[in-house]
């Protein structure tokens, strides 16, 4: 494993988690202060029901990317050309497909459907922007994932991150103009248009061999791409699942005051659980290139350690963010979304949301995810077709409760497959997930009885408990994780870095 190439990953992945905190922080209070909460949950409303074009790659740039990156370490290189060719084909032929064919909205009682005072011209045009933003998204979406073949995985990411920028700083002129919401869509489609064309100049230029020469194509690889594609399409599904169409149905159901302080709490826990993500996703890279080569000892030995700084982080993070969230909220926004249970059952689900994800991370990064994603898929379904009786009854706490229900599920399938994956190498110590189980549950009673006191007192009281209570975690964690053999080994190896650039991270 490269501890400089991790490094660099986790830098530009952070970077990107830095500007995704900055987004949220920035226009919901533009928009709540421009528009309104009525208006706002609108969008959030259209934005919602438009992502879900955001699934139709069927998962082509991550197998593409993925399965190019196992032949290059193999020094296949015919195959490295035919699969990105290919799947670029493909890509390209389903994006212009769905751009024509979503040209329906516009025949459509979007307003009608979702509740909306917006006219449904306007309606339709800014759900229509929205979608032909996220298909070009998908080509910049493939193209910045070519880095990862070359090992430079921090480069389209470091691009990533300047679409960001850019389409906030173009989102937050527009929303403080007062602009129509097609205006904001047709700004945000702009900038996903420019940036594609400039970061495929870029792979052409640096790296050639990862950029698709539609020559190599293959005709008789289509459906060999298609169907491992598939199951990413399902992963990527089932996060619109759970993210996007919990919104719609709440819109119709409890209407947009609702709407917006579940996004709100969402967001909260959303931004302290980042830089969680970008640990696990930055193992990705690694992940790849161990297994194209083979090296199971070191792959376990990265599970293993990953396992441990993920599991310390989470409930610091989780419970950290709990006692402070009347803080945020009050300060950030103004206004009174505050409510304590639906933080609790949020810094749960975003503990689980955690876990789950450095899990699944070993199975995706080598294209090892067909069973996963089936069961993740049809338990969102499950979890679906239960939240519509159960908020028109008892609001958002039966999603809520259904949520981390699923997420726990989740996570003990996800760890069988991992526990699949390395079978024939090593069996997979379970005792790190049963404590961080019980910490987890620990913590979160703690965490009510602590919240019950503070929340009546002064916002100094509050941080003050804070920061008490996630430094006793820590000092917890220390001993019930086995830190300081991961401190060790970082510290070893980083001292050896100038004479061995290339190492295996050691406890």
């Amino acid at each position: 494993m490269s501890l400089a190439r991790f490094v660099k990953t986790g830098a530009s992945l952070v970077g990107g988690q830095g500007i995704m905190a900055a987004n949220q922080l920035l226009l919901p209070p533009l928009f709540l202060r421009f528009y309104g909460v009525n208006a706002y949950g609108e969008w959030l409303a259209l934005s919602s029901a438009a992502l879900y074009l955001g699934t139709l790659n069927f998962g082509l740039h991550n197998f593409a990317n993925n399965q190019a990156t196992i032949h290059y370490n193999r020094n296949e290189v015919d195959e490295v050309n035919a699969v990105q060719a290919t799947s670029f084909s493909i890509l390209l032929a389903l994006v212009s497909v769905v751009a024509l064919l979503s040209a329906a909205v516009f025949f459509l009682p979007i307003s009608t459907w979702l509740h909306l005072k917006l006219p449904n011209a306007a309606a339709a045009l800014t759900m229509y922007l929205l979608g032909v933003q996220l298909l070009v998204r998908l080509i910049f979406g493939f193209l910045t994932g070519g880095f990862l073949v070359v090992g430079a995985y921090h480069r389209g990411a470091y691009w990533g991150n300047y679409l960001a920028i850019a389409t906030l700083v173009v989102s937050t002129v527009l929303v403080a103009l007062h602009g129509s919401f097609v205006y904001i869509a047709w700004g945000q489609f702009a900038c996903a248009s420019l940036f594609t064309l400039l970061v495929g100049i870029d792979l052409r230029l640096h790296a050639s061999i990862a950029f698709p020469k539609l020559r190599y194509a293959r005709r008789n690889q289509v459906m060999e791409i298609l169907k491992p594609s598939g199951y990413f399409g399902m992963l990527f599904s089932a996060t619109f699942l759970v993210y996007q169409l919990p919104v719609v149905i709440m819109q119709r159901v409890l209407g947009p005051t609702n709407v917006v302080v579940f996004s709100i709490t969402r967001t909260v826990f959303s931004m302290s659980r980042q830089a969680l993500t970008a640990v696990s996703l930055a193992l990705g890279p690694e992940i790849i290139e161990l297994y194209g080569k083979s090296k199971w000892p070191e792959l376990l030995r990265l599970y293993d350690l990953s396992e441990r700084a993920v599991f310390a982080l989470v409930p610091v993070l989780a419970f950290g963010t709990f006692l402070v969230s009347p803080l945020l909220m009050n300060v950030w926004l103004h206004k009174p979304l505050y409510q304590m249970d639906v933080c609790l059952f949020l810094a749960l689900i975003s503990a689980a949301a955690g876990i789950k994800e450095h899990k699944y991370q070993f199975q995706t990064s080598v294209n090892q995810h067909e069973q996963m994603a089936r069961f993740l898929f049809f338990t969102y379904i499950a979890m679906i077709v239960c939240m519509v009786p159960g908020v028109n009854y008892f609001g958002i706490r039966a999603f809520l409760v259904l949520w981390l229900a699923t997420e726990t599920s989740q996570i003990i399938y996800t760890v069988h497959l991992n526990e699949l994956l390395f079978k024939k190498f090593a069996r997979i110590d379970l005792a790190p997930l049963y404590r961080i189980g019980a910490l987890l549950a620990v913590g979160a009673l703690a965490c009510w009885w602590i919240a019950s006191y503070v929340n009546q007192h002064s916002y100094l009281l509050q941080v003050g408990a804070a920061l008490g209570f996630t430094a006793c975690l820590a000092g917890i964690e220390y001993p019930l994780f086995k830190l300081g053999g991961l401190r060790q080994g970082f510290v070893t190896r980083l001292l050896r870095r100038k004479n061995q650039p290339e190492v295996v991270l050691a406890a």
